[in-house]
């Protein structure tokens, strides 16, 4: 893996989402990363803290390491505001750690720079071929077959 900084590391991953609205939380200077992404996303809001009240949806939410947010503020993302969330720390201690895996996120060891830690809904869940209703819970098969 090349050498890059996080505005660029952050400007290809949202490209190649292929994202068009995204929720940054954080208090930093983003305008190199805004530069970069002018001319390809529909809608870009910097928050700086984790404090907000969101009524709109977003593609993806980046929430970067100045910027501290709870276990039940990520999942409040995760269930009201973005299906694809990328969340930038510095370090990470056990309990962290513990509480991204529990929520579903995954942890990216190859990224060096920062520890990265990323959840996309349409991926999270794989399809089962034997998770679905054929065959189970029918009305139509009870009386038929016997356990």
């Amino acid at each position: 893996m090349k050498k890059q900084g996080p505005d660029q590391f952050l400007a290809e991953l949202i490209l190649s989402e292929s994202t068009k609205s995204v929720l940054v939380l954080s208090s930093s200077n983003l305008q190199p990363l805004i530069e970069k992404l002018e001319d390809s996303l529909e809608r870009l809001m910097v928050i700086p803290s984790g404090d907000f009240n969101l009524q709109e949806t977003f593609d993806m939410c980046i929430v970067l390491e100045d910027v501290q947010v709870s276990k039940t503020q990520l999942g409040l993302i995760k269930n009201s505001v973005a299906q694809k969330i990328v969340v930038i720390r510095e370090s990470v201690d056990n309990k962290d750690h513990k509480s991204f895996l529990e929520l579903g996120f995954a942890f990216d060891p190859e990224i060096s720079f920062k520890k990265i830690y990323s959840y996309n809904l349409q991926t999270y869940n794989k399809k089962r071929g034997w998770n679905n209703s054929d065959g189970w819970a029918n009305p139509e098969n009870f009386e038929k077959f016997r356990w």
